[in-house]
């Protein structure tokens, strides 16, 4: 199904797709030499080990994903790809509010300033129902709080602005 899928889809589409597999495949391999700089421990899983599964897992997928557009490399001279200023200033602006987010969840903590980031990304992205946005957010926030918090036992950025 995906392939047959891949194979109808756009040329821009499929070089996008081979432009992500590539960036996912250097990502994880940044990843796992972070990962390798971490404390090791002598017996059981150390805090390097889950990054570089999470790395391996995401080396796969940026794999697939490439392999299965790469015959766009050979349709690239025939692509008429035009950058569009408006998309271009969103993504910068989507980029300067992520690193916004980085930086203050130092400061104002995981839990009270992540629900305000997913939603912001939810309605920059054109979801308009506000009620479900509120929802989804705080929601998102309360799972991966409970995921890394409770069972991988993560320490969060917590509120220290005071």
């Amino acid at each position: 199904m995906i392939v047959i899928r891949s194979f109808y889809m756009k040329k821009e589409t499929r070089l996008a797709d081979f432009i992500m597999g590539v960036l996912f495949m250097s990502l994880s391999v940044l990843w796992i030499f972070q990962a390798n700089q971490m404390m090791k421990v002598d017996v059981g899983i150390g805090p390097g080990d889950y990054p570089k599964v999470i790395a391996v897992g995401l080396f796969i997928v940026g794999f697939l994903q490439a392999v299965m557009n790469i015959r766009v490399l050979r349709e690239l001279s025939s692509l008429n790809i035009k950058l569009d200023r408006k998309r271009l200033q969103r993504l910068c602006i989507f980029v300067a509010v992520t690193i916004v987010y980085i930086r203050l969840l130092d400061y104002l903590g995981f839990l009270l300033l992540t629900p305000f980031y997913i939603f912001f990304g939810c309605w920059f992205f054109g979801y308009r129902k506000y009620v479900t946005s509120i929802i989804v957010s705080i929601a998102v926030t309360g799972f991966c709080y409970l995921i890394f918090r409770v069972l991988f036992q993560v320490i969060l950025p917590m509120f220290r602005l005071f």
